[in-house]
Protein backbone atom coordinates (compact mmCIF):
# COMPACT_ATOMS: atom_id res chain seq x y z
CA UNK A 1 0.00 0.00 0.00
CA UNK A 2 2.91 2.32 0.75
CA UNK A 3 4.29 1.78 -2.74
CA UNK A 4 0.93 2.65 -4.28
CA UNK A 5 0.77 5.88 -2.25
CA UNK A 6 4.32 6.81 -3.27
CA UNK A 7 3.53 6.11 -6.91
CA UNK A 8 0.40 8.26 -6.80
CA UNK A 9 2.34 11.11 -5.15
CA UNK A 10 5.02 10.96 -7.86
CA UNK A 11 2.35 10.82 -10.57
CA UNK A 12 0.69 13.92 -9.07
CA UNK A 13 3.97 15.82 -9.16
CA UNK A 14 4.65 14.78 -12.75
CA UNK A 15 1.13 15.74 -13.92
CA UNK A 16 1.23 19.10 -12.12
CA UNK A 17 4.58 19.84 -13.76
CA UNK A 18 2.85 19.64 -17.14
CA UNK A 19 0.57 22.60 -16.40
CA UNK A 20 1.27 26.08 -17.72
CA UNK A 21 3.68 28.17 -15.68
CA UNK A 22 2.85 31.54 -17.23
CA UNK A 23 0.18 33.58 -18.99
CA UNK A 24 0.94 35.74 -22.02
CA UNK A 25 -0.81 39.08 -22.49
CA UNK A 26 -0.32 41.87 -25.00
CA UNK A 27 -0.08 45.56 -24.24
CA UNK A 28 -0.01 48.73 -26.30
CA UNK A 29 0.03 52.28 -24.93
CA UNK A 30 -3.11 54.41 -25.36
CA UNK A 31 -5.29 51.54 -26.56
CA UNK A 32 -8.63 50.77 -24.92
CA UNK A 33 -9.39 47.29 -23.59
CA UNK A 34 -12.12 46.91 -26.20
CA UNK A 35 -9.72 47.66 -29.05
CA UNK A 36 -7.06 45.35 -27.61
CA UNK A 37 -9.59 42.52 -27.21
CA UNK A 38 -10.90 43.05 -30.75
CA UNK A 39 -7.35 42.94 -32.18
CA UNK A 40 -6.56 39.80 -30.18
CA UNK A 41 -9.71 38.04 -31.44
CA UNK A 42 -8.94 39.06 -35.04
CA UNK A 43 -5.40 37.67 -34.77
CA UNK A 44 -6.61 34.47 -33.09
CA UNK A 45 -9.26 33.92 -35.79
CA UNK A 46 -6.66 34.47 -38.50
CA UNK A 47 -4.29 31.99 -36.82
CA UNK A 48 -7.09 29.41 -36.50
CA UNK A 49 -8.00 29.82 -40.16
CA UNK A 50 -4.39 29.52 -41.38
CA UNK A 51 -3.45 26.65 -39.05
CA UNK A 52 -6.57 24.60 -38.23
CA UNK A 53 -6.43 21.91 -35.59
CA UNK A 54 -4.56 18.83 -36.75
CA UNK A 55 -5.10 16.43 -33.88
CA UNK A 56 -3.32 13.10 -33.91
CA UNK A 57 -4.12 10.43 -31.36
CA UNK A 58 -2.28 7.33 -30.28
CA UNK A 59 -2.89 4.64 -27.73
CA UNK A 60 -0.22 4.62 -25.05
CA UNK A 61 0.18 1.53 -22.87
CA UNK A 62 -0.42 2.26 -19.22
CA UNK A 63 2.08 1.36 -16.56
CA UNK A 64 1.11 0.77 -13.02
CA UNK A 65 -1.14 -1.31 -10.95
CA UNK A 66 0.08 -3.91 -8.52
CA UNK A 67 1.44 -6.12 -11.28
CA UNK A 68 4.21 -3.66 -12.13
CA UNK A 69 5.48 -3.64 -8.54
CA UNK A 70 5.42 -7.35 -7.90
CA UNK A 71 7.03 -8.61 -11.08
CA UNK A 72 3.84 -8.75 -13.09
CA UNK A 73 3.17 -7.43 -16.57
CA UNK A 74 3.90 -3.64 -16.55
CA UNK A 75 0.99 -2.91 -18.90
CA UNK A 76 -1.51 -4.28 -16.43
CA UNK A 77 -2.74 -0.74 -15.65
CA UNK A 78 -4.45 -0.48 -19.05
CA UNK A 79 -3.78 2.17 -21.66
CA UNK A 80 -4.92 5.68 -22.48
CA UNK A 81 -5.36 7.82 -25.57
CA UNK A 82 -2.89 10.66 -26.02
CA UNK A 83 -3.92 13.54 -28.30
CA UNK A 84 -1.54 16.06 -29.85
CA UNK A 85 -2.36 19.08 -32.04
CA UNK A 86 0.48 19.40 -34.53
CA UNK A 87 -0.54 22.96 -35.53
CA UNK A 88 -0.78 24.45 -32.02
CA UNK A 89 2.78 25.89 -32.03
CA UNK A 90 2.16 27.45 -35.46
CA UNK A 91 -1.09 29.09 -34.27
CA UNK A 92 0.65 30.47 -31.17
CA UNK A 93 3.51 31.89 -33.24
CA UNK A 94 1.14 33.46 -35.77
CA UNK A 95 -0.92 35.04 -32.99
CA UNK A 96 2.22 36.53 -31.46
CA UNK A 97 3.47 37.80 -34.84
CA UNK A 98 0.07 39.30 -35.71
CA UNK A 99 -0.17 41.18 -32.39
CA UNK A 100 3.41 42.41 -32.77
CA UNK A 101 2.63 43.71 -36.28
CA UNK A 102 -0.32 45.62 -34.80
CA UNK A 103 2.08 47.35 -32.39
CA UNK A 104 1.51 45.28 -29.23
CA UNK A 105 4.22 44.08 -26.92
CA UNK A 106 4.10 40.63 -25.36
CA UNK A 107 4.21 40.48 -21.55
CA UNK A 108 4.61 37.19 -19.69
CA UNK A 109 3.02 36.88 -16.25
CA UNK A 110 3.66 33.99 -13.84
CA UNK A 111 0.82 31.79 -12.59
CA UNK A 112 -0.02 32.66 -8.96
CA UNK A 113 1.19 30.12 -6.43
CA UNK A 114 -0.99 28.67 -3.68
CA UNK A 115 1.17 30.48 -1.15
CA UNK A 116 0.53 33.84 -2.84
CA UNK A 117 -3.23 33.32 -2.86
CA UNK A 118 -3.49 31.55 0.53
CA UNK A 119 -7.30 31.56 0.37
CA UNK A 120 -7.52 35.34 -0.06
CA UNK A 121 -9.21 37.20 -2.91
CA UNK A 122 -7.60 39.97 -4.90
CA UNK A 123 -8.75 42.64 -7.30
CA UNK A 124 -8.59 41.66 -10.96
CA UNK A 125 -6.44 43.80 -13.22
CA UNK A 126 -8.68 45.53 -15.74
CA UNK A 127 -5.83 46.18 -18.15
CA UNK A 128 -2.53 44.30 -18.44
CA UNK A 129 0.45 46.36 -17.22
CA UNK A 130 2.98 47.53 -19.78
CA UNK A 131 5.64 45.30 -18.27
CA UNK A 132 6.17 42.47 -15.84
CA UNK A 133 5.41 43.40 -12.25
CA UNK A 134 6.18 41.37 -9.10
CA UNK A 135 2.65 42.09 -7.79
CA UNK A 136 0.84 40.82 -10.91
CA UNK A 137 0.20 37.14 -11.50
CA UNK A 138 -2.40 35.01 -13.27
CA UNK A 139 -5.02 33.19 -11.20
CA UNK A 140 -7.14 30.38 -12.55
CA UNK A 141 -10.87 31.06 -12.75
CA UNK A 142 -13.65 28.59 -12.05
CA UNK A 143 -14.47 28.39 -15.76
CA UNK A 144 -10.99 27.07 -16.54
CA UNK A 145 -9.54 30.34 -17.81
CA UNK A 146 -7.13 32.76 -16.18
CA UNK A 147 -7.28 36.36 -15.05
CA UNK A 148 -4.57 38.74 -13.95
CA UNK A 149 -4.71 39.87 -10.34
CA UNK A 150 -2.81 42.45 -8.31
CA UNK A 151 -1.42 40.90 -5.12
CA UNK A 152 -1.03 44.37 -3.59
CA UNK A 153 -4.81 44.96 -3.76
CA UNK A 154 -6.69 42.41 -1.62
CA UNK A 155 -10.48 42.59 -1.57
Amino acid sequence: MLRLSATLAILGIVVSACGPTSLVSYTKPNVSSDTANRNFVECRQEANALFPAAVFTQSVPGYGGYGAFYGGYPGWGGSYIQARDANEPLRAQHLSDCMTLKGYRQVIHPICTREQLAGRQYQAVSRPPSGASPNICAARTQGGGSTLIDLSKPI
